[in-house]
């Protein structure tokens, strides 16, 4: 999953800072940081917070890219 893609391309579409959307979710601009190049991955309540703070659902953080979305159909139909 590309979470931190997902949450850096909407903050900048949405103009804001990492450090503004580290003031707004009370969530160090450090850990934003690391969620975004994909070094942890957000637990739910972050995702929660982050997801308010863009005014998108969780779902759209955890879009797939087509491409990840192709490859796990063709790992699932190998398990079939």
């Amino acid at each position: 999953m590309k979470v931190g893609k997902n949450i850096r391309n909407i903050r900048i579409q949405k103009n804001i800072t990492q450090e503004e959307l580290a003031e707004i979710t009370g969530i160090e601009q450090s850990i934003i940081s690391r969620y975004e190049n994909g070094i942890i991955i957000p637990p739910i309540p972050k995702l929660e917070a982050i997801s308010k703070a863009l005014e998108v659902p969780i779902s759209k953080l955890l879009e797939l890219e087509e491409t990840e979305i192709k490859k796990g159909s063709s790992i699932a139909n190998s398990f079939s």
